[in-house]
Order: structure tokens, then C-alpha cells, then sequence
């Protein structure tokens, strides 16, 4: 998979075959929350030790990648750190108090996170359709917030939701170091970014976890392991490698919008697979959220071709 980063024809929208990949991206990244959710929120696996592992298995798999970058490791850096560590050290801890549907959702704020850093350090300009968007993205889920399934969850739904909006705002400061790279190609990124969140994770679950083995023992071993695959193999190599192949052959407006996608399936997931509930608020947050975080990606893609690295977070 790859070996067809480095391929680049673009075309103005897909066929069969390309409409099958996103599809197949979008399944994985958006079942990634319930997974994630059932892990960490319904067998209590320790998440940083979760996330941990994760990222140490994506090193190991993605070491022939690793080139060093001579001028631009101080950004492959950063953006290591909100791609690889950051990121999973706020989320992965997030998905026990909060629901798989809402943790979708929220996570949806990268988009408009990215753009307001772009004011902040790039000297970008926002104009009257971004800042709706903006605004109606970041609404969405206060309304969710406030309106949450506590009864499911408990009383730290919030703190859920606000871990979430730190791991979409960490993203998008790696963005904007991401998007001063040249030259580097993807699966190196990945693999560099794999090897940060290590270096990072591991202290953390080390200092701030304990009885982390416990995912060993027979009653959860497998589902550990289970989980664990579906993270490394499915979301972290097929969908994301998947995922720059298809940003190689089409343009960003076309494969960009698919982020909604992801948040569709994702609350699916939730509501249908682990029966969370449905509630007014919630319609009405996801409703708002993605309509607001919509025209952010209509206006950007229109605008300006967005750097293909930091298009969609990592879930």
C-alpha cells in the first residue's frame, strides 16, 4: 500500500474502485471510536498503556520508512507530537467518559481548530463563511456537552468531551508544522510519528497508569489484542496509507469532505453497536457540528488547496 504514495495523477472525481477505498477508510476510522470506547470504557483497559502500544507496534512495522530529514526534524517533531502522543494521550483517556457518538463528533474540531492556528501563526485571513462555520462547529458540541448522556457515562462527560477538543486542537498544531515540511513523503511522517508518540506514551503510562499487565490476563487478553490489531493494522497502516494513496491520485476538494463521513459512521457505530443513547441534544449537537464544520472544509478546499498531511485527524 505504500508504495503508491509516491503516485500522482489527479483527476477531478473517482471511480468505482476509489469510492470503495473511501468508503472503507471512513468504516474503519469511524468504528475506531466504538472500538476505542469498548476498550477503554467497558473492560477499563489502561488507555495510555492502550495508546502506547499502539504507536510501538506502528514503529516497528513502519521503521523501513524512517529517513532523517536534515533542516526539518524540529517540525517532524512537533508534528509528532500532536500526531503520535498528544493527540492519544488526550482521547485515548477521553473515550472512558465520554460515548463513542460524542467523541466523533467532537473531534470534528480539528478542521476548525486548523483554521483559527492558521490566523494565529500563519497570518491567515477568516472570512464571513469560515467564521460561521466556525462558530456553528464549536456550538454543536457545547450543545452536546450540556445535554449529554450522563446517565451512561457518569459525571465526567464533559471533561470527556473537553479531552477530545484537546487532542483535535494538538492535531492542529502539528498541521501547521506538518505543512512546513518539504519533500518528506507520508509513510516516513507516519513512521516518524510513531516513533515520537513512543518515545512519549511510555513515560506517561509508566508515571501516570498502574497494573497495566492486567490486559493480559485470559478474560482480557484477547479483546485486548483484538482491540490493539484493530488500532495498529486497520486504522494506523491500511486506512491511513488507503487514505494518502487516494490524496495522490484525486484532488483535496474531493477526498476532503469525507471527514463527515467519518463523523456519520462513528456516531453510528455508537448508537447501534454499543446501544448508546439517543437524545434531542445530541441530534441537535451532531445537526449543528457538522453543518458548521462543512463550510470551514467547503471555504478552505475552495480557497486553496490544503496540504494533504493534515487534511483529516488521526483517530
Amino acid at each position: 500500500m505504500m508504495a503508491l504514495l509516491t503516485r500522482s495523477c489527479y483527476r477531478d472525481n473517482m471511480n468505482v474502485r476509489e469510492t470503495l477505498v473511501l468508503l472503507m477508510i471512513c468504516t474503519i476510522w469511524g468504528l475506531h471510536f466504538s472500538v476505542m470506547r469498548t476498550a477503554i470504557g467497558d473492560f477499563g483497559m489502561p488507555p495510555l498503556f492502550y495508546a502506547a502500544m499502539r504507536m510501538s507496534l506502528v514503529a516497528i512495522l513502519m521503521s523501513p520508512f524512517l529517513r532523517w530529514h536534515k533542516g526539518q526534524m524540529r517540525a517532524v517533531f512537533i508534528g509528532g507530537l500532536g500526531f503520535g502522543a498528544l493527540n492519544y494521550a488526550f482521547m485515548f483517556p477521553a473515550m472512558g467518559m465520554t460515548t463513542a457518538s460524542a467523541a466523533a463528533v467532537a473531534i470534528e474540531l480539528y478542521m476548525p481548530f486548523s483554521v483559527l492556528l492558521g490566523v494565529l501563526l500563519l497570518g491567515e485571513r477568516i472570512r464571513g463563511w469560515s467564521s460561521l462555520g466556525i462558530a456553528l462547529a464549536f456550538l454543536g458540541v457545547i450543545i452536546i456537552a450540556i445535554a449529554g448522556p450522563r446517565e451512561a457515562v457518569g459525571p465526567l462527560f464533559i471533561v470527556g468531551l473537553a479531552l477530545i477538543a484537546c487532542g483535535a486542537l494538538s492535531e492542529a498544531f502539528a498541521a501547521i508544522a506538518v505543512k512546513r515540511t518539504k519533500g518528506i513523503k507520508p509513510s516516513q511522517l507516519v513512521a516518524w510519528f510513531a516513533v515520537i508518540g513512543t518515545i512519549i506514551l511510555w513515560p506517561l503510562t509508566l508515571v501516570l497508569e498502574t497494573n497495566q499487565t492486567a490486559v493480559f490476563a485470559p478474560d482480557l487478553r484477547w479483546m485486548f489484542l483484538a482491540a490493539l490489531a484493530y488500532s495498529t493494522l486497520l486504522v494506523s497502516i491500511l486506512a491511513h496509507g488507503s487514505y494518502y494513496w487516494l490524496l495522490s491520485r484525486l484532488p483535496i476538494q474531493v477526498v476532503a469532505p469525507s471527514g463527515l463521513l467519518n463523523t456519520v459512521i462513528g456516531v453510528a457505530g455508537g448508537l447501534i453497536i454499543l446501544r448508546e443513547p439517543l437524545s434531542l441534544g445530541l441530534i441537535l449537537g451532531v445537526a449543528v457540528t457538522m453543518s458548521g464544520v462543512g463550510i470551514v472544509i467547503w471555504r478552505s478546499t475552495h480557497r486553496k488547496k490544503i496540504e494533504t498531511e493534515m487534511v483529516t485527524p488521526t483517530p
